[in-house]
């Protein structure tokens, strides 16, 4: 699940118990509607940082409607997928059996699917999302390829391989990283890659930053690397987005604020997760321009 929401929580540093995985399986349940709301509508709905070219003319938020700032971060969202896509050679590497590790509602998923014929098994331990990623796969004429499963990413059924590449869209801070790459080195083919889209610490700051709003801390691109060679992987690929990912933050704090200011239903509640969330945001944006956290590209095959 990768990890945009209107929610607060309480930073983590790994979830390494049951009782944490379940803890966030639920809570990506109880926010699904805020999440349709805000990414939506499907079939093909992500949570993650858009790609902004910097050939691209901004959108000005400053006039824009909620519905169009909306659009806008749709339309990026999917040209983050088509930038990795072209980063990983997902014509050849991501056209096979692949997981899709944490996919959330499962646009990233779905664009495997469609765009390269992927035959996805999309790893989800929030078990209300699965119901719907199956009806969003059906709805794209893709229900033969894409299959739920629910379970946590450490124990991927052992029996079920081999895959020819795992992908994690914003969701592999969330895991035990030695414990992830030794069970995938279990799971995946011999030259299989495992293709990551994550946002990285560079200093603590950053990390305190990204900690409070989300679920967890994230680590550093040399974490990473450390604990998928010690299960028998190698870094081929390093690229960093982060300028071309800054205005995701500036649109999305924009949306929050365009909806406080237009729907007067909202309820209390539900205007103080909006307040939460744009102040977060904003410091979110703030911390992407000083440098203090990184999006970045990684991909390692299996040796």
């Amino acid at each position: 699940m990768s990890n945009l929401d209107e929610l607060s929580s309480p930073p983590q540093t790994a979830l390494e118990s049951q009782d944490e995985v379940g803890i966030v399986g639920q809570y990506y349940d109880d926010k699904t509607a805020r999440l349709v709301r805000k990414y939506g509508p499907g079939p093909r709905i992500h949570y993650h940082v858009g790609h902004y070219p910097s050939s691209q003319t901004p959108l000005n938020v400053q006039e824009a409607t909620a519905d169009a700032i909306r659009g806008s971060i749709r339309i990026h969202q999917e040209g983050l997928l088509r930038y990795a896509a072209k980063i990983w050679g997902a014509e050849h590497r991501l056209s096979g059996r692949i997981l899709d590790v944490g996919c959330g509602l499962g646009g990233g998923s779905l664009f495997w699917a469609q765009e390269y014929g992927a035959d996805v098994t999309a790893v989800t331990n929030a078990p209300e999302h699965a119901p719907i990623l199956e009806g969003f796969a059906r709805e794209c004429g893709v229900g033969g390829q894409v299959r739920a499963l629910v379970c946590d990413a450490m124990h991927l059924p052992l029996d079920d391989g081999p895959y020819d590449a795992a992908v994690a869209i914003e969701s592999s801070g969330y895991f035990d990283r030695p414990q992830w790459f030794e069970r995938l080195a279990r799971v995946l083919r011999p030259g299989g890659s495992v293709c990551i889209e994550e946002v990285f610490t560079t200093r603590p700051h950053g990390a305190d930053v990204w900690a409070e709003y989300f679920y967890t801390k994230p680590a550093s691109v040399l974490d990473y690397a450390e604990a998928a060679k010690a299960a028998g992987f190698e870094l081929v690929d390093d690229v960093d987005a982060t300028s071309e990912t800054q205005p995701f933050w500036e649109e999305s704090a924009a949306w929050t604020k365009a909806v406080l200011d237009s729907d007067d239903t909202l309820s209390a509640v539900a205007r103080r997760q909006l307040r939460i969330s744009l102040l977060a945001n904003q410091a979110l944006g703030t911390e992407w321009q000083a440098g203090g956290l990184r999006l970045g590209f990684l991909r390692f095959e299996l040796r």
